[in-house]
């Protein structure tokens, strides 16, 4: 599988343990992020993101067949109502 660079911003701590993770199983610190947001993505908190983006993806489909600038204001309205619940919630 190809893998790309991305940049990530992380809190000092969260670095460190990375790096001392990497460092104590002989990995990368790449691998050893890798790895984990493999974990996280399998756990249940991406299957509850993947049931809310069905949900969103069939209330869009209700609405009918759209224009591509429509369907991606219908979508970057349901991702700032997400994300302002998301914001009340905590």
């Amino acid at each position: 599988m190809a893998r790309r660079k991305t940049t990530v911003y992380l809190d000092d701590d969260v670095l460190t343990a990375t790096k001392v993770v990497a460092a104590s199983s002989a990995r990368s610190e790449s691998d050893v992020v890798e790895d984990a947001l493999r974990a996280y993505l399998q756990g249940d908190a991406a299957k509850t993101a993947a049931a809310e983006v069905r949900a969103v993806m069939q209330r869009v489909a209700k609405r009918g067949p759209a224009a591509n600038s429509t369907a991606m204001q219908v979508a970057l309205d349901e991702v700032a109502k997400a994300r302002k619940a998301r914001r009340s919630s905590r």
